[in-house]
């Protein structure tokens, strides 16, 4: 309970005409002080700041509403009828804003949040994902699986804080943190003459029945390249949106398909052959809005994912 009087009487109230400009929450937090203890010195002492300090901020506050808050000939300061108004409302403010700085609190401390990845590789992505929860077991992680270009376009929509993505280079749009290297390999079947290989020129899959991955999918991109520089082009029998389909479709021997040896797998169905050849390579990154990296539970999730 404020231990100021509430002036009864006319509720008219002296009008100082109001100066345009925001309310301070120091000004509010000042004002309800007032009101609490009793004085100007007295809230000083609480607030730790000086009595005139106190005393400005209440003139600044009564101009910013273009009213009187306080009778200030009176003993304990006492409240004019707007003035009580504005001190109910500037505790409810004050405790709404101890709520959202307790909530902040949780949130940077990483004791509540959500996290939105994105993958294209399931291997590296979900060991860092693993590692990520093991540590931070109070934020919620969801996902979002694609393909490089469709999780790039997530990133850049904000439907996923991050991704784990394979590129050929760094996207000068995003923040781009390198975690791996993918090498290309040739997926067969476990029975197929060419899993007995310990390696396959790259030149020599032209001639294979080749299934390969959709438009917007890196390993697409680099295959194509890798064939541009040798002047081929081969025309492939099948093109199957993703890895778990690609598998399938080597698995039930519709042909053999081109895919980076860390999303292989293990499949006994199933041998990927290294394939050797120049510039059959392409990095795996973190990527995420370079405004993203200030979120706690995104910086938290990039200094993990470096470890996997």
């Amino acid at each position: 309970m404020p231990k100021t009087s509430i002036e009864v009487g006319s509720p008219r109230t002296p009008h100082l005409g109001r100066r345009e400009g925001g309310l301070s929450i120091s000004a509010l937090r000042t004002f309800v002080a007032v009101v609490d203890t009793g004085s100007f010195s007295k809230a000083a002492v609480a607030l730790g700041v000086t009595q005139p300090n106190v005393s400005n901020q209440i003139t600044a506050l009564e101009q910013t509403c273009g009213f009187r808050l306080l009778n200030r000939r009176s003993q304990n300061q006492s409240l004019t009828f707007a003035g009580r108004d504005i001190y109910v409302r500037a505790r409810i403010v004050l405790s709404r804003l101890s709520d959202l700085e307790a909530a902040a609190d949780l949130f940077s401390g990483l004791r509540r949040g959500r996290l939105t990845i994105g993958f294209s590789s399931p291997t590296a992505a979900l060991k860092a994902m693993s590692r990520f929860m093991r540590a931070h077991p109070e934020i919620e992680v969801q996902t979002i699986t694609g393909n490089t270009l469709s999780l790039r376009q997530d990133v850049l929509a904000s439907r996923v804080d991050a991704a784990i993505v394979s590129m050929l280079e760094p996207d000068d749009g995003l923040a781009c943190t390198l975690l791996d290297t993918n090498h290309l390999a040739l997926l067969v079947p476990q029975d197929h003459e060419l899993a007995r290989l310990s390696a396959i020129d790259f030149k020599d899959i032209a001639t294979l029945p080749l299934i390969v991955r959709e438009e917007g999918s890196v390993t697409k991109a680099l295959v194509e390249r890798a064939f541009g520089n040798l002047a081929l082009a081969p025309t492939p029998v099948l093109a199957v949106h993703g890895n778990a389909g690609v598998k399938e479709a080597v698995a039930a021997g519709i042909g053999v398909a081109p895919i980076f040896a860390s999303e292989a797998g293990q499949d006994a169905r199933l041998t990927a052959v290294p394939l050797r050849g120049d510039n059959l390579t392409a990095g795996l990154f973190l990527v995420t809005l370079p405004e993203n990296l200030e979120m706690p539970t995104v910086a938290a999730f990039a200094a993990v994912a470096k470890l996997s």
